[in-house]
């Protein structure tokens, strides 16, 4: 007997709500290629991690031979944990001490499956940072309580990085993350009377970054290693502001050499709408942009007219 259900206009709330409360998996939310690439590192990994526990299991079962006469447990993790670990004669007069112990070798194969595991966990993490420009912190694998034996799987990961999105897309994700490395890297010091200011066609960036003293005195402007990332983030800043991509970095910068840097000329960039970069000694750093209008463009996406100067 065949049943059908009529639809009653007076309960479609129930019906939306109904279907709203399907839970959608978090795999199911990204990219076949993610998932690809998710499944290849799992498979190399359980690969691995089948050689570890094997070579383990062979050297816990010699470990066992020496269990009455060296009284040693296990802990958690699978290292073995003895009161006189490295004592050799144990009180014989024999030539026992010159014999190959598996103690060792147990423990370091814990932490090998500990660094395997680690591995992996930052390799997922680092693929969604990598490929979508956003900032997922690394996972940290407790090596304490890891067991011998553990199989993770990447979904494990995929969810922290869906939990990292906060219901964001990718892309609002990596936006917003952009903005705020850009906030933080033109904010003014509490010492500054400067504040990034939008002249006509240009944007000037005040104190951004600063030069190798050592190299200075040699007249040459090599930029300092602590001032690299805040470069890197102007330039991602810039390309996001100007084009609407987020895949900006020093390389936009034509003919460009952090350790020799002209201050006196314009470098070209690739960038469609930002068309020059200037540097100054004082780590000023000018942006040219194609008209008076791109630059307004570039200088509100920034949200650059949001910056004040610090209260005195």
């Amino acid at each position: 007997m065949q049943t059908t259900t009529s639809f009653n206009p007076g309960n479609a709330p129930d019906l939306l709500s109904g279907i709203l409360s399907v839970e959608v998996r978090n795999e199911d939310k990204i990219t076949e290629q993610d998932r690809l690439f998710c499944q290849n590192q799992q498979d190399m990994l359980y690969k691995t991690l089948d050689r570890i526990d094997r070579w383990y299991a062979i050297f816990k079962e010699e470990a066992e031979q020496y269990r009455a006469e060296r009284n040693f447990s296990y802990d958690d993790n699978g290292k073995i944990s003895m009161r006189d670990f490295y004592s050799l004669r144990n009180g014989k007069d024999d030539y026992s001490h010159n014999e190959f112990k598996p103690f060792d070798v147990l423990n370091d194969l814990v932490d090998k499956n500990h660094n395997a595991n680690s591995n992996f966990a930052n390799r997922i993490i680092a693929y969604f940072n990598r490929t979508y420009n956003v900032s997922v912190p690394e996972q940290r694998i407790d090596e304490k309580t890891l067991r011998m034996g553990f199989r993770p799987v990447y979904g494990t990961y995929v969810d922290a990085v869906i939990e990292h999105l906060g219901g964001k897309s990718f892309r609002e994700t990596a936006v917003e993350e952009l903005l705020a490395r850009v906030a933080k890297v033109v904010k003014p010091s509490c010492w500054s009377k400067v504040k990034t200011e939008l002249k006509k066609d240009k944007i000037v960036f005040p104190e951004i970054i600063r030069f190798d003293d050592f190299y200075l005195q040699y007249n040459k402007c090599q930029i300092n290693y602590n001032y690299s990332g805040e470069l890197e983030t102007l330039c991602a800043g810039i390309a996001y502001g100007a084009d609407d991509v987020l895949c900006g970095s020093s390389d936009m910068i034509i003919r460009f050499d952090r350790n020799n840097v002209s201050v006196n000329d314009w470098y070209d960039l690739t960038t469609t709408n930002a068309e020059q970069i200037r540097f100054y000694k004082n780590g000023r750093i000018d942006v040219k942009f194609k008209d008076s209008a791109t630059a307004e463009s570039c200088f509100k996406r920034l949200r650059l007219d949001e910056i004040t100067l610090p209260e005195n």
